[in-house]
């Protein structure tokens, strides 16, 4: 076949390129948990397709987040992609095959059968391919080898043409087109590595816009700011740091960059999926009789009205368009509103997740593939002030310099490390977390050094200050009082407005103490002046409540006595101590006595066991006899004492039970507070 002069310039596809038409990005917007938001818009004209290319690891993002809308009342009729089988899975599956040499020659040697057209010169045949007949000739010592299609012409004549003479073939049956274009759409798509083809089906008439968007995972964009502080109103320069890791230009795009915790996952939609189905066999049944129908009984005169398939509406007609200049740009949102309403037949409801929020560039970005940026969102200055905030945890000797920072901005701040510069030299670095507006934080960024500050302790515990009685038990209280004496010596010639935050212990409060500038989880946070060249002491009482408790019925006559002496109780209520005490010991002595008794029986049971084993061993001699009869006559005397000490034992329980409810119900009664 004779060669065209002009030859095309080969290029690998980038991700977005397209076949028929582009879909240049215009809106980009970047998500803090790893997803990127891209937004295509391109012109396309009457019934066209569009290619889009992904990296086959972003497949499952892309199906999950799709939309696609023709702006100008056009259709999307479908969306093909490729196949998740290897490209060599794919050829096997093909019914043409490509060798890497005499492809021509291979290609029309598997097509035996097939309906051609062929351009010969000036003449045009129609035919039906026969094969490929190889000529060879020898013309001196140089043998040459010609190919030369031969065809069935009008299903009577076989010709044969040099291939070399032939300018174009076209295949008339239209699968065997569509089989080539498939293999060499298989063969173009193992050029791209790992990109899988994407391709928009959309109809309609005239000139158009299609918007495409999607999420794909994109590297987290992150912030990074610089503080200025000097004589007048610090400020705060923000900067986002973003990542282009794809395979396609950013070229003035329209860039946000959104912050928060949106709902995001992974979900395979790209594999195939198989379900296991139940095999089941059809069921044999035994012939029967003709069934008899009955007759009607019931004629109805009007017909009902049938149901029938409903019918697609025609399509209304396309209006017209004035040809006008589709550039690059991004798209309204009431536009994309419309554009879903006719694009889509299927409605859905949207929710607003997650707190986000938006830092939307206003000029437009360009970052080349494979780079990263600097992008400037924030300058402004804010309420805020050097300050210096001392905690022993962070650091035992020193207070860190600080900013009392007031989010004034009106933006929402993520968090990111900051560098501090002071009348124009270096001071330090400090990592803030995300501030809301308004909010105000304390960021250390350097350590004080120009002052020391060193921490006396002391504990003291106080009187009793409160004595109570309940239901039995005397509880006296009174306060613990921790001292911890905070020593500031300001060696700058500097005053320092100074945040002291002291770690609180849960139930202590505070006493005799100023009040703290405000408290966080685990301190308080007192603001103090420390003047320069002076040394200044803040002490920080905490006092906590403690009780001893004491069981009443069991003190002794000198423990009521001291009570009555240190005014604990008064006369009255001494005296009923008493005479529960007097309960309680006489509870005690019954106790005592069943214990004793409870001895002696088990003294008893010993004996007897001892007497009945005797017994066993005796005969039936006259003295053996008598010993027999002065045994039984010790285990009566011993039946007759267990008796009497059961009798007892029963006696003094119950007046033991008596004596134990009085005790109870007088104790319980007994209810006695007195401040100290």
């Amino acid at each position: 076949m004779k060669k065209k002069s002009s030859s095309p310039v080969s290029r690998q596809p980038k991700s977005g390129d397209t076949t028929d038409h582009t879909l240049p990005i215009c809106k980009i917007a970047l998500f803090k948990h790893g997803i990127g938001y891209f937004e295509r818009v391109g012109a396309i004209r009457g019934d066209a397709t569009v290619d889009l290319f992904f990296k086959a690891a972003e497949m499952n993002d892309v199906l999950k987040s799709l939309t696609t809308l023709d702006l100008d009342n056009g259709l999307i009729a479908s969306i093909s992609y490729e196949s998740t089988k290897p490209v060599e899975k794919q050829l096997e599956d093909t019914s043409l095959h490509l060798s890497d040499n005499n492809s021509l020659t291979n290609l029309l040697s598997q097509a035996k059968g097939a309906r051609v057209y062929v351009h010969v010169g000036a003449k045009q045949i129609t035919g039906t391919v026969i094969g490929i007949e190889t000529v060879t000739r020898k013309e001196n010592d140089t043998t040459l080898t010609s190919y030369r299609l031969a065809l069935l012409v009008n299903g009577e004549s076989l010709q044969s043409y040099d291939l070399l003479d032939i300018t174009s073939i076209v295949f008339l049956d239209e699968s065997l087109r569509k089989d080539l274009q498939h293999l060499l759409d298989i063969l173009i798509s193992a050029k791209k590595k790992d990109l899988k083809k994407l391709t928009i089906f959309a109809k309609g008439k005239g000139e158009r816009r299609i918007l495409a968007s999607y999420v794909v995972e994109t590297p987290v964009w992150k912030t990074s700011y610089r503080l200025l502080l000097g004589k007048g109103k610090p400020l705060l320069q923000g900067w986002a740091l973003v990542d282009n890791t794809q395979d396609e230009d950013w070229e003035n795009v329209e860039l946000s960059l959104v912050a928060g915790l949106p709902v995001s996952f992974i979900h395979d939609l790209y594999s195939p999926r198989y379900q296991k189905r139940p095999i089941v066999q059809v069921q044999a049944e035994q012939a029967y009789a003709p069934p008899v129908l009955e007759m009607a009984d019931e004629i109805f005169t009007e017909e009902p009205e049938r149901a029938r398939m409903p019918f697609a509406a025609a399509a209304a007609p396309m209006p017209s368009l004035e040809k006008t200049r589709l550039a690059k740009r991004s798209v309204s949102a009431s536009l994309k509103e419309d554009a879903r309403q006719r694009s889509v037949e299927v409605q859905t409801r949207t929710m607003e997740a997650g707190d986000l929020f938006h830092y939307k560039i206003k000029n437009p970005v360009t970052v080349k593939r494979g780079q990263s940026a600097l992008v400037p969102i924030l300058q402004t200055t804010f309420d805020g002030k050097r300050v210096a905030v001392y905690n022993t945890e962070v650091r035992a000797k020193n207070p860190i310099s600080a900013i009392l920072f007031k989010n004034t901005t009106g933006n929402v701040l993520e968090g990111g490390p900051m560098t501090v510069l002071e009348d124009e030299y270096y001071a330090g670095e400090a990592m803030i977390e995300t501030i809301k507006p308004d909010e105000e934080r304390l960021i250390p960024f350097s350590v004080e050094l120009g002052c020391v500050i060193s921490i006396d302790t002391s504990k003291k515990n106080m009187p009793y200050y409160l004595s109570r009685i309940v239901r039995g038990t005397m509880h006296l209280h009174r306060y613990v009082i921790d001292t911890r004496t905070y020593i500031i010596n300001n060696k700058s010639g500097k005053p320092l407005d100074l945040f002291l935050e002291h770690r609180f212990n849960p139930g202590w409060e505070l006493v005799e103490t100023a009040a703290p500038a405000e408290r966080t989880g685990n301190f308080y946070r007192f603001r103090i002046d420390a003047p320069p060249k002076t040394t200044t002491r803040f002490a920080v009482n905490e006092k906590i409540s403690i009780s001893e408790s004491i069981e009443i019925q069991r003190v002794s006559q000198d423990i009521i006595g001291s009570w009555v002496n240190s005014k604990y109780i008064s006369s009255k209520i001494a005296k009923q101590i008493e005479e529960l005490v007097s309960l309680n010991s006489t509870v005690s002595a019954l106790q005592h006595k069943i214990g004793l008794l409870n001895k002696e029986i088990e003294v008893i049971f010993t004996n007897q066991k001892r007497l009945r084993e005797n017994l066993k061993a005796l005969g039936n001699s006259e003295s053996e006899r008598g010993l027999r009869d002065r045994y039984v006559s010790e285990l009566s005397a011993e039946e007759d004492k267990l008796r009497e000490h059961r009798d007892a034992i029963q006696v003094l329980e119950k007046e033991k039970e008596k004596t134990e409810s009085e005790l109870c119900d007088r104790l319980a009664s007994l209810e006695f507070e007195q401040m100290l």
